[in-house]
């Protein structure tokens, strides 16, 4: 969908003097399928998902393996528990300028606040989509962390507990 944001990210990288493997491949939406597309480990993704209340905006970034509580994100950002909810396809390409499926941890459209949930700093490495279903980059997660500072993410419990 969008080249700008993949260009954004590179740029956004370059600055902070990281360089991380960039990946093109065929095209995914699902977390599972850019897994098995990859060659990684489903929790090595870094899914990001679009959030509102009807007026604010949130990404909430997790590891791929999980599900977002949407309470537990609306009682960090002060928000009703009734108002939260995911974001429509429409409303992630006007925001992020990105198609589900694509949506990177951060360098959207837009400027958007970021949440991550500590589980993604599990991993030694993480992998997401970069603005496009067909590009991707693996990444120290020690790095992402230096870059979740740098956008001033706030980090938090932010996933459905496992059964």
């Amino acid at each position: 969908m969008s080249q700008a944001e993949v260009e954004r990210i590179r740029v956004f990288f370059s600055s902070l003097d990281i360089y991380p493997t960039y990946l093109e491949h065929e095209a995914v939406i699902t977390s599972s399928d850019a897994a098995k597309t990859r060659g990684f480990e489903l929790k090595q993704g870094i899914k990001a998902l679009l959030f509102t209340n009807g007026e604010e905006w949130i990404i909430v970034d997790v590891a791929a393996d999980r599900k977002v509580d949407s309470k537990k994100v609306a009682a960090t950002l002060g928000w009703s528990k009734s108002k939260i909810r995911m974001a429509t396809a429409e409303e992630v390409v006007v925001k992020t300028g990105c198609e589900i499926g694509a949506v990177p941890p951060f360098g959207h459209a837009q400027r958007i606040p970021i949440l991550v949930d500590v589980g993604v700093y599990e991993n030694v490495e993480s992998a997401f989509n970069i603005g496009l279903r067909t590009h991707s980059v693996k990444i120290e997660t020690r790095l992402m962390k230096k870059v979740f500072e740098q956008l001033q993410a706030r980090e938090g419990d932010f996933v459905k507990e496992q059964d």
